[in-house]
């Protein structure tokens, strides 16, 4: 399945914050333009007792982004193709629209989608994953799950095949808005947002591996996956569009790993998430070909 494995390994549960963090500056990264925020170090006054080192700070808790930030929005695969839409119900959250993008089973070359009839498909409330707000999507042919980034959504599945429709989808990646859906002001944010992140996630790590100074074998489970994290975002980014210009996906993508680091450090936040009821499951509507 396309990028799977970069998925697998972005969200690990041991995730860390890009290579070298002591020393690194990711690919596209920016110097902060705020420093990162932290708690104030232990003392009545704020100040260390006499003859005592003051405690390291800890990073700030980095909350988990509210479906909120997708109400309503139109997003497609990788800002390209396909459609979802996830829209606000009296009990939760449902998807309105959804457009599987993919290509024929007979001429693997050509395009094709495969389009779900009738809309209002249910969402169910999952686990959090990796600290984001998450949702099962109760789609029967194709059964996925996507986690709720800033105005964005991370989806999680395996490749369907659509035999009447002469379609295979893969729903895995980020979906986002077009490059068209796009303002100068709004890649100005979106540079600012990837600035930020990196920074937190960059404390975050470093406040990890001083929780873990004693664990030899958490220090390198650790270090192995932040060695991987600029690879892994290149991998799920790669084809998003206008990634070069704007860089939506790699400022969400980072911000999702600022609070997997998080998690790991302070626990789940208790925000960004909607105290929907799960609902029974409603058969979706024959799926037709685009």
């Amino acid at each position: 399945m396309r990028r799977l494995h970069a998925l697998t390994l972005l969200f690990l549960a041991s995730a860390a914050a890009g290579p070298a963090f002591g020393q690194l500056v990711l690919p596209g990264a920016l110097p902060p333009s705020t420093p990162s925020s932290f708690g104030p170090a232990s003392g009545g006054n704020g100040s260390p007792a006499p003859g005592q080192a003051a405690p390291a700070p800890k990073p700030a808790i980095q909350k988990s982004p509210p479906e909120e930030s997708v109400f309503g929005r139109s997003l497609s695969l990788n800002g390209a193709s396909g459609a979802l839409t996830v829209e606000k119900t009296a009990a939760g959250a449902q998807i309105g629209h959804l457009v599987l993008p993919g290509f024929l089973l007979s001429r693997p070359a050509e395009a094709c989608r495969v389009e779900v009839a009738g809309g209002n498909i249910s969402l169910h409330p999952a686990v959090r994953h990796e600290g984001l707000v998450s949702y099962d999507v109760e789609l029967e042919s194709c059964p996925f799950a996507i986690d709720i980034l800033d105005s964005a959504a991370l989806a999680r599945g395996k490749v369907c095949d659509f035999t009447a429709a002469d379609c295979r989808v893969d729903p895995a990646g980020v979906w986002g808005p077009a490059p068209s859906q796009l303002s100068p002001a709004d890649d100005k944010n979106i540079e600012h947002m990837r600035s930020e992140s990196e920074t937190e996630a960059r404390a975050l790590f470093r406040a990890l591996l001083e929780a873990n100074k004693q664990n030899r074998s958490r220090i390198k489970e650790l270090a192995r996956d932040q060695a991987g994290f600029s690879s892994a975002r290149a991998e799920i980014c790669r084809d998003f569009a206008g990634e070069d210009k704007h860089g939506f996906c790699a400022s969400r993508i980072t911000q999702a790993r600022a609070v997997a680091l998080s998690t790991q450090l302070h626990g789940p936040s208790a925000e960004g998430g909607l105290l929907s009821q799960r609902r029974s499951a409603r058969p979706n509507r024959v799926l037709r070909p685009g």
